[in-house]
């Protein structure tokens, strides 16, 4: 069977690889590149042969008038980023190759466990998806299934869907033909606002939350983090928290177990997860 062998949850912040690349960046770039390298020494301990990449679009292609729940990317090659990020971050243009294979077994399995996940055999993928791997697989030579979520235009799935479908996805994986090692990336946030008030304010947006939310994953106690992250408590923490709950999927990959490293780093706007979890049976 296909083996779940990596789940990394970290940001996909796109000024992030222009700000480091400055000669006088910020003293705290260090610190976050050390916790950077931990992740990906982790991802490449793992050995995996294809990497599930979750993300969501950042209306690029998908608006408020057309925005699936949850889409899998079923194509062979995936072309990133879109021009007004390559100009605005100065990200990298790139090309992925894809797993049209895994993709197809992902749908079809998602569809038996009752998870109606829309595909895309025309997908671009945007700074969620490229961000987080530039940093851990700077090579960008594994072969991705990219997995959007609806995370940014309402009316969202609820924080329990997010879980569930990570749960049934994980499911998926365990029952698939093969001997496949797969590695779950998924990018998303803490507190965040952007656009809104106090996006300049220079203080973190909502610690207290970035803290509670460490710790529901530290401790798994995905109850809490269900309870405690609907749309309109996260948007009490910064009008884009809701980012929160792609890690939600994640811990869902995980069936609920606590993460291996959980951290919410407080070194500036915003709060810069880091989060990794060993899937049982991995080894």
């Amino acid at each position: 069977m296909a083996r779940l062998v990596s789940i990394i949850g970290t940001t996909h912040n796109p000024f992030m690889p222009r700000l480091f690349a400055q000669p006088t960046r910020p003293p705290v770039c260090a610190l976050v590149e050390e916790r950077l390298a931990m992740l990906r020494e982790r991802l490449e301990r793992a050995a995996p042969d294809v990497v599930l990449a979750i993300g969501n679009d950042h209306l690029n292609q998908f608006f408020m008038d057309n925005m699936p729940a949850f889409l899998i990317g079923k194509m062979e090659r995936y072309a990133g980023t879109f021009y007004n990020e390559e100009r605005e971050f100065g990200l990298p243009r790139c090309e992925l190759k894809g797993d049209a294979a895994l993709a197809r077994g992902l749908l079809e399995g998602a569809l038996d466990h009752g998870v109606d996940v829309a595909y895309s055999d025309e997908l671009r993928i945007d700074h969620s998806i490229v961000v987080p791997l530039l940093w851990l697989r700077p090579a960008l030579d594994l072969p991705i299934v990219p997995l959007l979520t609806n995370c940014i235009a309402p009316p969202l799935p609820r924080p329990r869907r997010f879980y569930q479908v990570g749960q049934l996805l994980r499911a998926v994986l365990d029952q698939l033909p093969g001997d496949q090692r797969v590695a779950a990336v998924v990018s998303g946030h803490l507190s965040l606002e952007i656009g809104g008030p106090r996006q300049m304010e220079p203080r973190l947006v909502d610690p207290a939350f970035d803290r509670r939310a460490v710790g529901w994953l530290a401790r798994g106690d995905l109850d809490e983090a269900c309870a405690n992250s609907g749309f309109d408590q996260l948007k009490r923490s910064g009008n884009m928290t809701h980012g929160f709950l792609n890690f939600l999927l994640a811990a869902g990959l995980a069936n609920g177990q606590p993460a291996a490293h959980a951290e919410g780093m407080e070194v500036g706007f915003p709060a810069v997860p880091m989060f990794a979890w060993e899937p049982e049976g991995a080894a």
